[in-house]
């Protein structure tokens, strides 16, 4: 079990499975990637079969995130004409809402009584996890802590799209993609994507510049002695 291809091979069976069951159950809160974490989380506990074994092979699958991001530059190349005519509306959207994701944890921290060390372990929760791990460890922050915010925030974003969309009447297949992006990162932008290439696209743009924003963000906070 401790063989890299343990990891690899369970991951990659219960992904299959779990979109699988996406194209045939079509209910809009069930999500691939939270079921396959919980899957996987169950059968580990289940067969007592320690994390330390599965990681060997998940590190592999953790090492291409930067490379399949980069993939997204394809649809965006594709779609090059919708980004020039809307450039400063989907860079001011992207730029305003990485700091909205920052300014709410560090609100919500102060209210809720957080100390220092959690806050600071939460806010780059809205980025992808490459950058949000760089972030965690820029603001002195627990890494293992901003990674499962990562996630949470992700899932969380992709399975209460729709809903949100339509109760704000958000039609716009940019608006669509850029608010998916910059909140939801990757799992964001996989939902996007079902949405359509344009959806996508955006998304995708926006998971870069979302993420250099929250670094020159947290940068200007340690600046001024926010954080």
């Amino acid at each position: 079990m401790s063989h890299p291809l343990f990891g690899l091979v369970l991951t990659f069976m219960v992904g299959l499975m779990a979109f699988y069951l996406k194209r045939h159950i079509r209910w809009s809160l069930f999500n691939p990637m939270l079921f396959s974490m919980l899957l996987i989380i169950g059968l580990l506990l289940l067969t007592e079969i320690p994390y330390s074994d599965y990681k060997v092979g998940g590190d592999y699958i953790m090492m291409m995130l930067g490379p399949i991001t980069v993939v997204l530059a394809v649809p965006l190349y594709q779609h090059h004409n919708k980004l020039k005519e809307h450039a400063l509306a989907i860079l001011m959207g992207i730029v305003l809402g990485a700091l909205a994701a920052l300014v709410s944890v560090y609100l919500l921290s102060i209210g809720l009584g957080l100390d220092t060390l959690l806050m600071k372990s939460l806010l780059a929760h809205s980025v992808t996890t490459p950058i949000g791990i760089a972030a965690a460890e820029m603001v002195d922050g627990l890494v293992g802590l901003s990674i499962l915010s990562i996630v949470i925030t992700g899932t969380f974003g992709a399975i209460v799209s729709e809903l949100v969309f339509r109760v704000f009447n958000i039609k716009s297949s940019i608006a669509k993609g850029v608010a998916l992006g910059t909140s939801s990162h990757a799992i964001g932008t996989g939902r996007a994507f079902e949405y359509g290439s344009l959806e996508g696209a955006m998304s995708g743009l926006s998971i870069a510049i979302a993420g250099v924003s929250t670094i020159v963000w947290l940068l200007l906070f340690q600046y001024l002695g926010v954080i």
